[in-house]
């Protein structure tokens, strides 16, 4: 087991990997999410999963981020698309309301494919 290093590409004009050659891909390996630029190239590094740690990974609007980062990350008013203007909740508070719902929602499948088990034995 090692260290799992996701690499997002944050910039259209930025090199391809397939592009780089063998110094600019060993400066994009050690990069860290942990140091002041985390970026390189167009491409950027946001978080790292470590041997025995789990994180919980959030996907927002093109961001990946841990979810215990994603409270301070998200903290603007959200902008919805289809009626074109903000509404007054945060980012985040929308954000937790459809991991809630995805959440209940999951819990319900579960619950139900246990149901056909119990009855199928």
């Amino acid at each position: 087991m090692g260290t799992t290093t996701f690499f997002l590409r944050y910039n259209d004009l930025g090199k391809p990997l397939n592009k780089m050659g063998k110094e600019e891909l060993e400066k994009l390996n050690n990069l860290s999410p942990y140091v002041k630029t985390s970026h390189y190239a167009g491409w950027q590094v946001p978080l790292e999963l470590h041997n025995g740690n789990v994180y919980v990974l959030v996907f927002w609007k093109g961001r990946l981020m841990k979810i215990e980062e994603a409270p301070k990350a998200l903290n603007k008013k959200y902008y919805s698309k289809h009626s074109g203007k903000k509404v007054n909740e945060y980012e985040w508070t929308v954000l937790k309301k459809y991991m809630l719902a995805e959440i209940q929602r999951l819990d319900k499948e579960f619950k139900k494919s246990l149901r056909k088990k119990v009855k199928n034995n």
